[in-house]
């Protein structure tokens, strides 16, 4: 659990030394807060990299992927751009060192080229980025002071202490550090971020920015909106070396953090699974319901293939990016959240569609505002009951609006975005290969053996007189079995009499 604290007054009297080294010093940690040293002056822009995204040879095996870094440009544009992640932390460094220093931020994740939450490669980080400039108690103190009534909040929630914090020049980020876990693992690690900032909301704890495709500013850089004193973003605490902070392991911190355990979730959901199962019915087993943000997720996965496959270059003509940019919105939002879902269309309609922001949001000014009323808790009525606000679309209308072909949806490999013709194709073909796997025969092979098995049971029958059942014993086979195959063997012996006449 979270570090118990030995905790100095918040206020400490005016003058004393204490406040200049060390305010505060968590048990079992290590962490120290120190002001007037240059104990942390060694987590540069270098290590602030390598601490979010740790090479190859630190994690023991070979990392790919993006890392994103933005820049808030002096008219309040935004520019953004991707850099392969070995690549990382020597340019975040070569940055800075030649004066691009104002308003530099960098993601906390690993991305496959777009900071999109459905490109997610893997997660290595959570965060709390708390805003006490704007709160009523907090606003103006010293963010040291601050951060020594984090910590008690932390302690009181039995929540561990990050592993460093960045006084970002107008508020803090605290990080804590882990393993890399797979995108799969969303979910739970959204779960215990939310814990996290939800715990610490009394200190303008920012509960927008807890998606995995957040930025935060970069150590060394400048925070044009801060004070003088203030605006160069750094480190004032950590655990562990300042070059090389600590790293949790993801499920023990999740387990500390979130009421329940893993373990104990698993075995609630499994007595909620038994209790909820619905009977079977004529040994079929219950069909799988999938999730609206499958649906989003899948129809999202259709409409990017498509374009792949209609544009390699990426880039839709003029013409034909208005539809598909609208399906794109719609899919996006049953899969993040409002917040996140204006800037994810201004970035993707930019780049593929080359649309400034301002055209983005007029365009899907419907769909965002939907969005946001969904977030909102509000529902609309639809054919007597209330349902979420948001678009639905059916595959039909998608395939009639982007004139999706046949033929495009067998080679782009489309899941949802297919006709009846299509479906039916695949659902022959899925048989086919189910049969196949559980060592079925082909169809005419299967008939000629029901042929010969019932040629012998009628000559059986003829010559000893035996029953439908005693053939059944003697071939070792259902009564079913053998009356089929004795029909079926007697339609053929009639039709090669029937055509013996006939010549």
């Amino acid at each position: 659990m979270s570090a118990r604290l030995a905790y100095s007054p918040a206020e400490p009297e005016p003058g004393s030394t204490q406040t200049r080294q060390q305010i505060l010093l968590p048990r079992n940690s290590g962490g120290v807060i120190l002001t007037g040293s240059d104990r942390y002056e060694s987590f540069g822009p270098l290590e602030h990299l390598k601490a979010l995204h740790p090479p190859s040879e630190q994690i023991g095996r070979k990392r790919g992927g993006t890392v994103s870094f933005a820049r808030l440009m002096k008219d309040k544009s935004w520019k953004e751009w991707a850099v392969d992640i070995s690549g990382a932390p020597q340019i975040a460094k070569e940055m800075l060192d030649r004066g691009d220093d104002v308003d530099i931020y960098v993601s906390q994740q690993c991305f496959k080229g777009w900071r999109l939450t459905n490109k997610l490669l893997a997660l290595g980080s959570l965060y709390c980025d708390i805003d006490f400039h704007g709160v009523d108690g907090w606003r103006n103190k010293d963010p040291r002071s601050v951060l020594i009534a984090v910590f008690g909040k932390l302690d009181e929630a039995r929540i561990p202490s990050p592993s460093y914090v960045l006084d970002t020049g107008r508020g803090l980020l605290l990080v804590w550090l882990h393993n890399l876990i797979s995108a799969q693992a969303q979910p739970r690690w959204a779960a215990v971020e939310r814990h996290i900032v939800a715990a610490l909301k009394d200190f303008g704890a920012d509960a927008k920015a807890t998606d995995s495709a957040r930025v935060f500013r970069l150590v060394g850089s400048m925070n044009s909106k801060a004070e003088v004193a203030r605006c160069r973003v750094g480190m004032i605490w950590c655990i562990g070396d300042p070059s090389s902070p600590f790293r949790y392991d993801f499920d023990t911190l999740a387990d500390d953090v979130l009421p329940f355990t893993r373990a104990e979730l698993i075995a609630l959901r499994v007595e909620k699974a038994k209790r909820a199962l619905p009977k079977k019915k004529d040994g079929q087993a219950p069909k799988k319901k999938l999730s609206v943000a499958d649906w989003g997720e899948t129809l999202l996965a259709d409409l990017e293939a498509l374009r792949l496959h209609r544009h390699p270059n990426g880039r839709i003509p003029s013409g034909r990016r208005d539809a598909w940019l609208f399906l794109v919105a719609i899919a996006i939002s049953w899969t993040c959240p409002s917040e996140v879902l204006e800037q994810t269309m201004e970035k993707m309609a930019a780049a593929i569609g080359g649309w400034p922001n301002s055209e983005t949001r007029s365009r899907m000014h419907a769909v965002f505002k939907r969005a946001k009323n969904s977030a909102a808790g509000e529902t609309i009525v639809f054919r007597g009951r209330e349902i979420d606000p948001r678009y639905r679309i059916r595959a039909a209308t998608v395939i009639e609006w982007l004139g999706i072909s046949p033929d495009e949806q067998r080679v782009a490999g489309l899941r949802m975005l297919i006709d009846d013709d299509t479906r039916r194709e695949r659902g022959a073909e899925r048989s086919r290969e189910f049969r196949k796997r559980r060592g079925a025969t082909n169809r005419q092979t299967a008939r000629e053996a029901r042929l010969l098995l019932g040629r012998k049971a009628l000559y059986m029958q003829a010559k000893e007189g035996l029953t439908r059942d005693d053939l059944a014993d003697r071939f070792g086979v259902s009564a079913g079995q053998i009356s089929k195959a004795m029909a079926e063997a007697r339609r053929a012996r009639n039709a090669d009499r029937g055509t013996e006449r006939a010549a």
